[in-house]
């Protein structure tokens, strides 16, 4: 009989009343767990253990956890869920934007905190394989297949929600889709209503794949109703004249 490999949640905070509560829960549903006390640490693990969520508390006593989203965004796209007492709107996107995948303030509820880890967990591109041919659109080449993206052949790092997000706009080129539209197909319906992770990951995006941000050739807000991405004939078409 072969067994299934357990998903591996590391728990990076310094209260040991909340590390033992978490790896309780966790461990509970069938999650194997890991933990670490310090952003150092946490890092370290990270890189050595490649776990396949986070979770991640802001206040740590040697670096901040925006800090640590930040450096481990830049070897890992591991998933990452906040738990925080920081639980204000600034703090709630200074963590999106750092790469977070959701956050939560403390204190949380256990049923909430089990449906954010599935949800963030389910957002692999290899998960959603839905297209078989690249989207080309002017310098923008998205490979479903190969869950690549471009702009001008240089190759674009995304975050999987990233991904998913473009890979939905791009299903749906041409097509003003609103924010629960988005929230639903890419997040799952539990966070429908949640607009600013919508402003929060189209931001991104755009800092990804766009030249000029302010003025988005691919990525498209139509105020008061949605977002689009556009479709733009390929720079290496030619003529039929």
């Amino acid at each position: 009989m072969v067994r299934v490999a357990r998903p591996c949640i590391l728990i990076v905070e310094d209260d040991a009343r909340y590390v033992r509560l978490l790896h309780a829960i966790l461990q509970q549903h069938d999650y194997r767990t890991q933990s670490a006390g310090t952003g150092a640490r946490g890092l370290e693990l990270i890189a050595s253990e490649a776990p396949d969520a986070v979770v991640l508390d802001l206040w740590l006593p040697d670096l901040d956890g925006l800090e640590v989203l930040e450096r481990m965004r830049q070897f890992s796209d591991a998933p990452v869920i906040i738990v925080s007492a920081r639980d204000d709107e600034a703090d709630i996107v200074r963590g999106l934007e750092a790469g977070a995948d959701d956050y939560l303030g403390k204190p949380f509820g256990v049923p909430e905190l089990l449906a954010r880890l599935r949800a963030v967990m389910r957002r692999t591109p290899q998960a959603q394989v839905q297209i078989a041919s690249p989207f080309e659109s002017g310098d923008l080449r998205i490979d479903f297949a190969a869950a690549e993206v471009s702009v001008a052949g240089k190759p674009v790092r995304l975050s999987a929600t990233e991904y998913r997000l473009l890979q939905f706009l791009a299903r749906n080129a041409g097509r003003v889709l609103v924010p629960d539209q988005l929230l639903e197909n890419v997040w799952g319906p539990e966070y429908v209503g949640d607009e600013h992770l919508v402003r929060v990951y189209v931001s991104r995006v755009r800092q990804k794949i766009e030249r000029d941000r302010r003025n988005p050739r691919h990525l498209i807000t139509r105020p008061g109703v949605g977002y689009m991405l556009r479709r733009h004939e390929s720079p290496h078409a030619q003529s039929s004249d």
